[in-house]
């Protein structure tokens, strides 16, 4: 085991005894082992390391997500190396708590904002408005805190940007995207990827319309992600009027207003429909 590597198994064995997934706020108490960790050195081993098993195989294929190397994927949490080098469109909330180190010389530049009022990360509300809160520098030696149930954070990116991070999983619904020049949001995005494949497969079993799809819909219709539950009753719509009517009027008492409203508005149309003879 190379020294990165064993470094690596140490910490992940060390975050564990720390952090409790369903307890959010333990993942700071892992700030001190993080700080030990975000070391030029420890980099440069991980690099090296990486490069080494390409030059053993060049067919050697890692965990490198786009513009990422991930380190290590433990229960709840994850520790992986990026490089920032793009400024963002838009200003994004984040979906989970972060450690953020910047590894070289340079700093890490953000401008910090504070979510508004009334901010319920799983309703989209597009008469929201960020505040600015603060412009942040974090020095090579410092460590930036992602505290998302109350800021978004937006990164100025100059010049390409070495940074090491430790991530919970998501825990928030939706990643929300806010205008920079007008500080609204614009749209918001699944935060789960999976829930992402799941609302698209919702959509192409509807599409395909085979009446085998109905069990698989009418079990997703359940589920827990309100996109994923309306996908699917959608598409139920496609193989079945009479479940989609008894799924809507379901919905008319959906925890979420989105989809509350939204069965209110599909149930007046098919009232209003002609039927079929």
């Amino acid at each position: 085991m190379s020294e990165s590597n064993r470094l690596i198994t140490v910490f992940a064995e060390q975050v564990r005894t720390r952090f409790q997934p369903d307890r959010l706020e333990s993942f700071w108490d892992c700030e001190p082992l993080f700080r030990k960790l975000a070391d030029p050195g420890f980099v440069e081993a991980v690099l090296v390391a990486q490069l080494k098993a390409l030059v053993a195989d060049p067919n050697h294929v890692g965990d490198w997500p786009p513009k990422q190397i991930m380190l290590h994927r433990g229960a709840g949490f994850a520790l992986s190396l990026a490089v920032f080098d793009t400024p963002r469109r838009y200003i994004h909330s984040t979906p989970f708590l972060g450690l953020y180190a910047p590894i070289g010389g340079r700093p890490l530049v953000v401008d910090r904002f504070r979510l508004p009022a009334g901010y319920d990360n799983a309703v989209f509300d597009p008469s929201l408005k960020l505040e600015r809160d603060a412009g942040l520098t974090v020095a090579p030696s410092e460590v930036l805190r992602l505290q998302s149930q109350q800021f978004a954070y937006d990164f100025q990116i100059g010049e390409p940007q070495l940074v090491l991070k430790l991530t919970t999983a998501p825990f928030q619904m939706l990643e929300w995207l806010f205008s920079k020049e007008t500080l609204h949001p614009w749209q918001a995005n699944d935060a789960d990827l999976s829930s992402t494949q799941l609302r698209v497969g919702a959509y192409l079993l509807g599409r395909l319309a085979h009446q085998s799809s109905l069990a698989p819909l009418q079990d997703l219709a359940g589920h827990a992600n309100p996109n994923v539950r309306w996908a699917a009753i959608q598409s139920i719509g496609r193989l079945s009027r009479s479940e989609a009517l008894k799924r809507l009027k379901v919905a008319l008492d959906d925890p979420h207003p989105h989809i509350r409203r939204a069965a209110k508005k599909s149930l007046d149309r098919a009232e209003q429909a002609p039927r079929k003879r």
